[in-house]
């Protein structure tokens, strides 16, 4: 009888000192430092130096004004010199946009100025990356607020010319929207070859937007959505607005 007794405290003394190592071991594990997916890189070693400032005291034209003031801006990015290598636009809503060219190992060199691609207009949102022209070359459709208060741009195309340097094109294109833009997607829509375009726009909800409801089925040349469709012919392009017939008002 005694040697059972003793036979159980052992065995219990057994199990509790397994476990106090199971949950040892899990505590050591659990407290073991993971390494993080992502790696913050400072500028210094990037070349990407870029800040989208806003001033939040400017009496004249804040979020008060314009819903949309802190949206921010857009980002593109993509191998403009097929290198290889993914390049980098931003843009500034009221700053210098800015183009970064991939150098390898994670450096880039800023060469807005000599592409000439800072932007023309005073509120810049969007910006997509697409082959627009079909040379095999990326190009740059940049979006723009306009037609609002101050605010007097245009979306702007910067056709790639091959050597680093680009050309705005947007009136040549028949894309040189003045709406309240946001962001634009090039795809082929109508399954002929060549790549349309889908153009995202706000509303700056005036007093406008709270009639009656049947005022939504009325057309808004500067908050609604548009629908661009290639008309290339012979190799030339031109861009025509399709929305009613898209259906996308």
């Amino acid at each position: 009888m005694n040697n059972l007794k003793i036979n159980c405290t052992i065995k219990c003394f057994i199990d509790r000192k397994l476990i106090l190592i199971l949950i040892m071991g899990l505590l050591l594990i659990s407290c073991k430092k993971s390494t993080p997916l992502f790696s913050l890189l400072a500028a210094d070693k990037t070349g990407i130096r870029f800040e989208n400032s806003l001033p939040v005291s400017d009496t004249g034209f804040n979020i008060l004004d314009y819903l949309y003031y802190f949206n921010g801006g857009g980002v593109a990015a993509g191998d403009i010199n097929n290198d290889g290598l993914t390049d980098i636009y931003l843009t500034s809503n009221i700053g210098s946009n800015k183009l970064y060219l991939n150098k390898g190992n994670l450096t880039f060199e800023d060469i807005t100025e000599k592409a000439g691609v800072k932007g023309l207009s005073n509120w810049k949102t969007g910006v997509t990356m697409a082959d627009v022209n079909g040379d095999g070359l990326l190009d740059i459709y940049v979006c723009a607020v306009g037609r609002y208060k101050h605010l007097k741009g245009r979306n702007e195309l910067y056709i790639n010319n091959g050597n680093l340097s680009f050309t705005e094109s947007a009136e040549t294109y028949g894309l040189a929207v003045t709406a309240f833009s946001t962001q634009a997607s090039f795809f082929d829509y109508d399954k002929d070859g060549d790549l349309d375009m889908f153009l995202v726009c706000h509303s700056v909800h005036s007093v406008e937007s709270y009639k009656s409801v049947d005022q939504r089925k009325l057309d808004s040349p500067e908050s609604g959505d548009k629908l661009f469709k290639n008309e290339q012919k012979e190799g030339e392009f031109h861009f025509k607005e399709v929305t009613r017939q898209g259906r996308h008002l």
